[in-house]
């Protein structure tokens, strides 16, 4: 009775071992999977691509779902048909809107994908869009995407601003601030149609400051309410009342104590963005001072006439011309001997007190200009191609005219310009500064660089190869790429800078690279650079790889690629060329087993080292509940080992490890996993590694 039980036992153990599915998850076939394979549940996504908009019309659908294969696919057109291959065509012959229904399926769930009113098929357009960013800083760059359905030819935009385009997806600069409307009218021969999205565009002013105070005048001690009114929505505020204290409050309010002309100075900021206002608090009735000159820019010993423009009845003046001579006129004339770049300073006085006027770098003589310039990117510029650009003159002796080249055919004659670059590239930004003693032309080479995107390359470590042998392609790009899409040009694509694919057909293929950096997107096609035939890939299995002498051995051809003679060494000095061979083992030793498979295309050889092992000590064997699962994917394994091993050390394939006899092991990640255990008695060890090649 117990033999009987031991035979059925075996029979249902040899049943459900060869129910096991042998899968990859890399190509799905049993070579290259590991002993333990765990998965991912399927995420159904696709696109559809039609020319016209005719009746019939043909519909390329193209699968973009993603999940652990093999998948299976069921697309429901919308029109009552359906399709269970992964990349169907479709022809529509009635017409209307079709709403398009993708579901797939692998063993380790269903995932379904539904586009409303996807196809439309010989009926007018639905105008629907959408932009970004949608609100900024001006001047700021928006990007309008037509998302309208029912393929229309014609497109006429109005951006809210009174400017417009008929582009299918335009680009706008929206250059002063405000609250914009969008229209969009599309049309095709079949009607037309118009979305509006009111108030959908912010236009942020620049960033300017503004300020009321009230009162201005009046006797000390003077209270002074000021009111920020400032444009460009700041982030901070500091007030500088002129008197040694200072404010970071909105709107505050300041006492001022003594009797003097306070400069009230407003400074707000935005990012790394400021702008200063001004205005003159007068208590207890103390001159405002100011001056003019009549001149700015003269040569040594021309004379320059300043004129006295203070408030409040004034009834002294002290100048100071900045090169060491002073006076006391009201109205003083001056002529500088040496050239130079002045500083003035008037003080002027009356029965109230005083106040002083300093206006620095005033008066040139005779220097010409030193031009120079930074550059700064607002912090909003938050899009990848930094294309608006702030240029800031910092040059000295007192430019009054600049001419600035920034290296796009595009010029400026202000003296702190804004520009947008609309091309991506690198750009080298000139200023020409003058005055009325001369020029000077400061030069930055490359100086600004917009979109620089990849400048695309790969290769593949080989070209002519076989189905199902993997080829390694290499992204061999510049300028940094972050993204990368592959196209192999048999239906199937690859992500990263360096993925190994097989192909499953032979033929010559097309390979394009798509990479993007923080600037764009480019691409790259070899053609026909891959050229795959029908050439073997050996390999072999054996029935058994350890046990005693003289120990007969069943080697199993599984070479693909229709070989047609084989060549089997069996690592103890003798060979055949019997497609899949018994060969016996008489001597104790560990044995290297090479397989060379040819056909009229080739030769391909598969060697295992040390891969039959005949001795006395334990032979390492352990079995699994279940092979398959979804992660995370809980795993039993029992040792099965012979000779009556001592000890144990497991290694899951994941970086784990156990020195249990009989372990439970949970998979986290997808991934195929190859298993080791190692076993010790008193006449030694022995190891079994188990991958997908296993049975």
């Amino acid at each position: 009775m117990k033999s009987l039980r031991l035979a059925l036992t075996i029979a249902v153990m040899l049943v459900l071992l060869s129910f096991v599915p042998a899968v990859s998850a890399a190509d799905t076939t049993a070579a290259e999977a590991g002993y333990i394979v765990v998965g991912l549940a399927p995420n159904a996504d696709f696109e559809a691509y039609y020319a016209y908009n005719t009746v019939p019309t043909k519909v390329r659908f193209a699968d973009l779902s993603t999940g652990t294969e093999p998948l299976t696919y069921l697309w429901d057109f919308g029109d009552g048909a359906t399709s269970t291959e992964q990349n169907p065509t479709h022809i529509y012959i009635a017409r209307g809107l079709y709403t398009v229904k993708l579901t797939v399926t692998n063993r380790y769930g269903e995932s379904t994908a539904t586009k409303t009113d996807y196809i439309a098929i010989g009926v007018g357009p639905v105008a629907r869009f959408k932009a970004a960013p949608i609100t900024g800083v001006v001047p700021f760059k928006v990007k309008f995407t037509d998302e309208s359905i029912g393929n229309p030819n014609k497109w006429t935009w109005s951006f809210g601003d009174g400017t417009g385009s008929t582009d299918q997806n335009p680009v706008h600069t929206y250059w002063s601030g405000g609250t914009y409307t969008v229209i969009l009218t599309v049309s095709n021969q079949f009607g037309i149609s118009e979305t509006s999205k009111t108030q959908y565009i912010v236009a942020i002013p620049a960033l300017k400051a503004q300020f009321d105070a009230n009162p201005t005048t009046g006797k000390a001690p003077l209270p002074v309410t000021f009111t920020d009114k400032s444009l460009g929505y700041p982030t901070s505020w500091l007030w500088d009342f002129g008197d040694g204290t200072n404010s970071t409050d909105q709107n505050p309010v300041h006492t001022f104590s003594n009797g003097a002309s306070y400069d009230v100075v407003l400074t707000v900021t935005r990012g790394d963005e400021t702008d200063s206002a001004k205005q003159v608090i007068n208590v207890n009735g103390v001159p405002v001072t100011d001056f003019v000159a009549d001149r700015t820019q003269v040569s040594a010993g021309e004379v320059v006439s300043f004129t006295d423009l203070s408030k409040n009845s004034p009834t002294a003046w002290d100048w100071n011309f900045g090169d060491g001579s002073e006076s006391a006129e009201k109205n003083p004339q001056k002529a500088y001997a040496a050239k130079g770049v002045y500083t003035v300073t008037l003080s002027s006085r009356n029965a109230n007190g005083k106040d002083i006027e300093i206006k620095k770098k005033y008066i040139n003589v005779g220097l010409a200009p030193e031009a120079e310039f930074i550059i700064s990117v607002p912090v909003y510029q938050n899009i990848p191609s930094r294309n608006t650009v702030r240029f800031i003159d910092k040059s000295l002796n007192n430019p009054t005219n600049w001419t600035w080249d920034f290296g796009d055919g595009e010029t400026s004659a202000e003296q702190n310009p804004v520009h947008i670059y609309t091309a991506d590239g690198l750009y080298t930004v000139s200023l020409t500064a003058r005055n009325a003693f001369g020029e000077d032309t400061k030069v930055y080479e490359g100086l600004v660089r917009v979109g620089y995107g990849p400048k695309i390359d790969f290769k593949a470590d080989r070209t002519l190869t076989s189905v199902d042998r993997y080829i390694r392609f290499t992204d061999l790009s510049t300028n940094d790429p972050s993204s990368w899409i592959w196209d192999f040009g048999d239906g199937t694509t690859g992500t990263g800078p360096s993925p190994d694919h097989a192909y499953k057909a032979t033929g010559v293929y097309d390979v394009t690279l798509t990479a993007s950096n923080q600037y764009t997107t480019t691409s790259l096609t070899k053609k026909r650079y891959i050229t795959i035939v029908d050439m073997p890939r050996a390999n072999f299995m054996a029935d058994k790889t350890k046990g005693e002498a003289p120990l007969a051995v069943k080697f199993t051809d599984l070479s693909r690629g229709n070989p047609t003679t084989w060549s089997w060494n069996f690592g103890d000095g003798e060979t055949s060329a019997e497609q899949s061979p018994v060969h016996t083992y008489d001597e104790n030793g560990v044995y290297t087993v090479s397989l060379a498979a040819a056909n009229a295309n080739g030769e391909d050889k598969e060697t295992k080292i040390a891969y039959i092992t005949v001795r006395k000590g334990p032979v390492a064997d352990f079995v699994v509940d279940e092979r398959i699962g979804k992660a995370p994917f809980i795993v039993k394994f029992q040792d099965t080992s012979k000779g009556a091993p001592t000890k144990w050390f497991w290694e899951f394939g994941d970086g784990s490890e156990s020195n249990e006899q009989n372990p439970t092991h949970i998979y986290l990640r997808e991934g195929a996993y190859d298993v080791r255990l190692t076993v010790w008695n008193a006449d030694g060890s022995d190891s079994v590694f188990k991958t997908g090649t296993t049975v």
